[in-house]
């Protein structure tokens, strides 16, 4: 049944956007809090201008997702303006498992280390780090637990006076270079490196409202004209489409984040920061290449996670997806995670074995992964993560006990499918209202993510014509009361619905090959 939706003009679309901002107080980059607005900074930047002075031995250690890789540029590229050579270190994910971890620091031999976009639960590590004489400084966003580690630490979760808990790691690694440029009086634009950060602040879903809203928008314009060789090759390798959240979110994270999972985030760091325009083609192949096996190894173990789970007994009553396999691939279960409980609108866990020690990742759609965690935290060896995303591990003989406990949490139910989907439509938008005008009027809005999701619209339209193209999608020629549109419906074979009605949410794109608003069929029904 559809919902009562709106009837829609160009001036009720502007007032409904409007709305989402109206009580942003950071608006444009002179409203960004100061770097000393983040607890510990200034003290953090005296400390690593004091080791640059004394030429101590710096080493950056990463994580290895897009955000843990670009902090990690980041730092690459601004001392390298201050010609201070530093180490970078990314975690293997099968060898290491995840951050600042004793086996890390086994093999580093420096005075420094430096956490990004991890480090707030190595407890242990920082342990090690004192009996080695190491200063240890951690940087990081993921959400603190009750007991920190024994060192100088910056989180914004954990600074008061800083106006948004939720940003991700590079962000707090661009603001720790802000903080050095302070310190140091140097004369370096914070802006150049707003091209690196926009990726992380898109891969890592970040809500776009306030800071990130403002730094995302101005690294987008940073973005589409850097001359950063990297940046060069993916605007070339997507050049048939528009460069904005949507690429970044559906094809560059997924690219970069890639390695990572299926062998060593180092191969997108490098790629990030290399000169050499023969070197960063051939990364860009050998990330393309990890992408195509990384898109088929999901989707099969994908079909099986899914099947796994409607096998349960009445797997519809059940509060949480969680399904097991030892062989599954470590580097992918965030994925499948996150792909099941989309589907099923439930906290979803996915389980493989390594070493012994189940290993697995949650997603969560509305539901707060860590509060869970945290509840059972007696039956996991360590956990860690955001509200909607979060890793773990458990022994095996402790599976049956957790996953009894969270059969019995209680937690909102989530909204049906159908619910879901109109919560995200502003209204009916008549296919005569769409034009190019009505289109750059939405931009003015971008960029458009978490908390401030596309616009979408439903209307009710027959299909007069359709095309065939591509790897299995649909362009379309919906009309409605006499107005014409094109549409289209990827992964979808319309070609036998001709002369059908059908109702459609949709959201407006650019079509840079006809050079015009086209409409993306993002979900339908025939009438």
């Amino acid at each position: 049944m559809i919902p009562h939706l709106d009837l829609l003009t160009k001036e009720a679309i502007h007032s409904k956007l409007s709305e989402r901002f109206q009580n942003d107080t950071i608006v444009s980059l002179k409203d960004l809090p100061l770097p000393k607005k983040l607890k510990n900074l200034p003290e953090i930047a005296k400390k690593i201008a004091q080791a640059i002075h004394q030429n101590q031995k710096i080493v950056v250690v990463g994580d290895y997702d897009v955000d843990g890789v670009v902090s990690c540029a980041i730092l690459y590229e601004f001392f390298k303006k201050l010609h201070y050579k530093i180490e970078i270190e990314i975690p293997n994910r099968f060898l290491d498992g995840y951050g600042l971890s004793s086996t890390i620091i086994a093999r580093l031999d420096c005075d420094m280390i430096i956490t990004v976009d991890n480090g707030i639960n190595a407890i242990e590590a920082a342990k090690i780090c004192q009996e080695r004489g190491i200063e240890l400084i951690i940087t990081d966003h993921h959400t603190p637990q009750e007991e920190l580690p024994e060192a100088l630490i910056c989180n914004p979760k954990l600074s008061s006076d800083f106006p948004e808990p939720e940003i991700c790691g590079a962000c707090v690694a661009w603001y720790l270079c802000a903080a050095l440029k302070d310190e140091m009086k140097l004369k370096v634009q914070m802006v150049e490196f707003l091209d690196l950060l926009a990726l992380a602040i898109v891969s890592d879903v970040m809500p776009l409202r306030g800071i990130n809203r403002v730094l995302l928008k101005k690294g987008l314009e940073v973005l589409r004209q850097s001359q950063r060789i990297a940046l060069i090759h993916l605007r070339e390798h997507f050049s048939k489409y528009n460069l904005d959240v949507q690429l970044i979110s559906y094809y560059i994270a997924p690219l970069l984040n890639c390695a990572g999972r299926m062998e060593h985030a180092l191969l997108s760091y490098r790629f990030l920061v290399t000169e050499k325009f023969s070197e960063s083609k051939q990364y860009l192949k050998k990330l393309l290449d990890l992408n195509s096996k990384r898109k088929t190894l999901q989707n099969t173990t994908y079909e099986e996670a899914k099947a796994m789970f409607l096998a349960q007994k009445d797997f519809q009553e059940l509060p949480f997806v969680l399904v097991f396999k030892e062989s599954w691939h470590e580097g992918i279960i965030g994925i499948i995670a996150a792909r099941l409980s989309e589907d099923f609108l439930k906290p979803s866990i996915v389980l493989t074995l390594k070493d012994g020690i189940l290993k697995g990742s949650m997603r969560s759609v509305g539901v707060d992964c860590m509060q869970i965690l945290e509840a059972n935290r007696e039956y996991l060896v360590a956990f860690g993560g955001h509200i909607g995303a979060a890793g773990l591990s458990l022994r095996v003989e402790n599976l049956e006990s957790f996953r009894v406990q969270l059969m019995q949490f209680q937690y909102e139910q989530s909204i049906s499918k159908q619910e879901t989907r109109f919560k995200e439509v502003l209204g009916r938008l008549p296919l005569d209202l769409v034009c190019k005008d009505l289109f750059r009027m939405i931009q003015d809005f971008e960029p458009f993510g978490q908390e401030n999701i596309l616009p979408r619209f439903y209307t009710e339209a027959q299909i007069v014509d359709v095309r065939y193209f591509g790897a299995g999608h649909s362009s379309v020629k919906l009309q409605e009361n006499g107005a014409r549109q094109n549409a289209l419906a990827f992964f979808q074979d319309l070609r036998e619905n001709v002369g059908q009605k059908i109702g459609c949410i949709y959201s407006l794109q650019w079509d840079k090959y006809n050079q015009d608003v086209v409409l993306n069929l993002e979900h339908y029904e025939f009438l």
